[in-house]
């Protein structure tokens, strides 16, 4: 069962209450919240934690986990094509964006958004602290510090270099701002998750992080480091008492409404209707729904869909790769995408029932859809699958490729099985070597993660990405290398907006932009 959350949009949307009015009898509006009004009692700070979240689900300005969040990063790898039809994410699938792009415009500033709501709460916090309890006080502090770190990494590996920015001000004098690397982001990213893991729980309220939540967060980015040891540090306790993560027998209990905050999930954001009716807003006033049109935007129009990405034959072709023990396509292959074989069903209808025959060669994404409980997706579309940020499956085959990278294939292989076993796979059979593990680690991501925005990531860290894009379309791989620039790739990387370069003249391009 869900949490539910009542969130005082109107208030949120001002800018965290730095607004006050007075009418002419100098009387404090009961209606609006000001800096002498909030800020009084622990449900205040409550409140305003709450706040910190909106920005990663925002659906349609570039929240990381909302609608168009998750488009961009799932559009820059081989697994799905996008149809011509929202332009700021098509331009970005075939890498001909530039730095006007609204949505990574969204995205760039929701990060900022959330810093300003995190910087300000412990401001206010430090101010005020003598007016609660060193336990609550750790607990704000601990979660700021989480959302921070988590907002900072992901900063850092959408934008590369990016104004690093600590404190909460509204002096204009304040807000210019000269990029950091993102080696300096990722380190206060990292200095931010361990305070927070020395202070959160091991388990909290649903939606809340958890120490082992900071954990996997820091062993992530350590892995993106390379700093194979530090993310095994961090990593492997998440594999044993008192953690209590395990992989859910069924593959699909990741992605559906019925099986939220079950075992593998470590950090996983409430998706629910606690907002109001309004599917195209900010996500921040009163009315904007607190849902998003995810499935919606991938259903095909025969379920009422809007068709907007399929997955591409090279991921089918990895899907298909290697039959299970049954002689049967991979399970989680057949929970995340739909084709017609045998005993294929596509929202409680058999493909061929689904579709005409001039369609029966075509593939459809399934994962985070309603397709096992809806016959069509309806209208309004206002989908409440939660998001689940971090599964354990990632710390898994993370600490597979940390161990493979170490040489010690034997444990690296450990890891490979568990993920195997689940989807009712034979244990790895290759040789014990660098080269033919990362083949089947490779090949475990892909399937693992498909459409859940780490497909891109690993192939630029790992150095495939050209050779992928490559493969999967030549065209668009045309666009993609016109983007070389001394060593490397400009597309790498979203472009600092126009709007932060135009208004914050200390901040500079990133490079090839």
């Amino acid at each position: 069962m869900k949490k539910y959350y009542i969130i005082l949009l109107s208030v949120i949307a001002t800018g965290l209450f730095l607004a006050s009015c007075e009418d002419q009898l100098n009387q404090t509006n009961p209606n609006q919240a000001t800096e002498d009004t909030f800020w009084k009692n622990e449900s205040d700070f409550q409140l305003a934690l709450t706040s910190c979240y909106t920005p990663l689900k925002n659906a349609l300005n570039g929240g990381y986990y909302g609608t168009r969040g998750v488009m961009l990063r799932i559009a820059r790898a081989d697994e799905v094509e996008f149809r011509n039809d929202i332009a700021d994410v098509y331009t970005v699938s075939r890498f001909t964006n530039s730095n006007t792009n609204s949505l990574t415009q969204g995205m760039f500033y929701q990060f900022y958004n959330a810093l300003y709501r995190t910087n300000s709460i412990m401001q206010k916090l430090e101010e005020k602290g003598d007016d609660f309890s060193v336990e609550f006080r750790n607990s704000v502090i601990a979660e700021c510090l989480f959302i921070r770190g988590f907002y900072l990494f992901q900063l850092g590996k959408e934008f590369k270099n990016a104004p690093l920015k600590l404190t909460a001000s509204q002096v204009p004098s304040t807000f210019p701002i000269e990029k950091s690397s993102q080696e300096e982001i990722w380190a206060q990213a990292k200095e931010d998750l361990k305070t927070a893991m020395s202070l959160l729980p091991i388990e909290n309220d649903l939606g809340k992080p958890t120490k082992g939540a900071a954990m996997a967060v820091l062993g992530k980015i350590y892995i993106y480091e390379e700093d194979w040891s530090s993310a095994i540090e961090y990593l492997e306790p998440l594999t044993g008492s008192p953690y209590s993560y395990e992989l859910v027998s069924d593959f699909y209990w990741n992605f559906d409404e019925e099986h939220s905050f079950n075992s593998e999930s470590i950090f996983e954001l409430i998706i629910d209707s606690t907002g109001g009716t309004d599917l195209w807003g900010d996500g921040e006033n009163i009315n904007s729904t607190q849902t998003n049109t995810r499935p919606k935007e991938y259903a095909a129009p025969e379920v009422n869909g809007w068709y907007e990405a399929q997955p591409t034959q090279q991921m089918m072709d990895m899907f298909l790769a290697e039959p299970d023990k049954d002689g049967n396509p991979d399970y989680r292959a057949r929970m995340s995408a739909v084709w017609d074989y045998e005993g294929a069903t596509y929202y409680q209808q058999a493909f061929r029932e689904v579709f005409d025959e001039n369609k029966w060669d075509t593939y459809w994404i399934l994962k985070y859809q309603n397709w096992q409980t809806q016959t069509e997706e309806p209208s309004p579309p206002m989908s409440c699958l939660n998001e689940r940020a971090i599964r354990y499956a990632d710390v898994l085959l993370l600490l597979s490729e940390a161990y493979m990278n170490q040489g010690n294939f034997s444990k690296s292989v450990d890891y490979l099985n568990l993920i195997r076993r689940r989807a009712n796979l034979n244990d790895y059979s290759g040789t014990l070597t660098r080269e033919e593990i990362f083949k089947d680690l490779e090949h475990q991501r892909a399937i693992e993660f498909f459409v859940e925005g780490e497909r891109f990531y690993d192939l630029r860290r790992w150095g495939l990405l050209e050779a992928r894009l490559q493969a999967q379309d030549p065209i668009r791989y045309q666009n993609f290398a016109s983007g070389q620039t001394g060593g490397t790739n400009k597309f790498y990387y979203f472009p600092i907006p126009a709007k932060e370069l135009e208004t914050n003249e200390l901040c500079t391009p990133n490079e090839g932009w």
